[in-house]
């Protein structure tokens, strides 16, 4: 796992670019199409990714395990909870009439309601009579800390899978590696950079390709 490219190519900033371009596309997705949707829209960013990290000089062997990760370890993690974030945005959160006036004054007076009967309740040892408003203020607010609730623990699946990439990648550079290993994932770098990007007019077998499509037979 040589990363020749620089640490913007690192495990978790690669990653964040992924999450980031699935977030982005995720709420305009069916339920339906979802989890195949998000993982098309994170190989092609990894396409993307990938295409200048080989016009730097990036070795082959780095690329494949990076890839390997974000597909096979993150993905899984973050595509079950991507589909239930969008679901509970796409309907209100679960929230009773979407939390509008009626609900949160219905909420209010729930909160009221229970924190007076707690007062009341002389196996509670409570003596404040601000913990009944307390309560109906919380009522009152409900929608805007249920919703603050759903985002933050998405936010936080994603800043820990970005995290545990990093880490890993960080304890990966301890291990071991063999001079063997080493040569080889060098010598595959050096194969790759001798062979290079196809350009146009390049030959193709017995064909010349040109722009438009076209080729002429040599």
């Amino acid at each position: 796992m040589i990363n020749l490219a620089g640490s913007s190519y690192d495990y978790g900033n690669v990653l964040f670019a992924v999450l980031q371009e699935c977030e982005h596309q995720r709420r305009g997705l069916l339920p339906i199409e979802a989890e195949a949707r998000l993982r098309e829209i994170a190989k092609k960013k990894l396409s993307d990714i990938r295409v200048s990290y080989e016009e730097i000089g990036g070795a082959p062997g780095y690329w494949r395990t990076l890839e390997k990760e974000v597909l096979e370890t993150a993905l899984p993690q973050y595509i079950p909870a991507a589909i239930e974030q969008t679901r509970l945005e796409k309907t209100s959160y679960g929230l009773w009439r979407q939390g509008d006036p009626v609900a949160r004054t219905v909420f209010g007076l729930l909160g009221l309601l229970i924190g007076s009967l707690v007062i009341a309740a002389p196996f509670i040892p409570l003596w404040e009579n601000a913990f009944a408003f307390l309560l109906a203020a919380g009522g009152l607010l409900y929608p805007e800390i249920r919703k603050g609730f759903c985002d933050n623990r998405h936010s936080r699946l994603l800043n820990r899978l970005i995290v545990e990439a990093e880490a890993y990648q960080k304890n990966e550079r301890i291990h071991y590696v063999s001079e063997a290993q080493l040569e080889e994932e060098l010598a595959e770098l050096d194969r790759t950079a001798k062979k290079g990007p196809q350009r146009e007019g390049e030959r193709d077998g017995n064909v010349v390709r040109h722009p438009g499509g076209r080729g002429r037979e040599r």
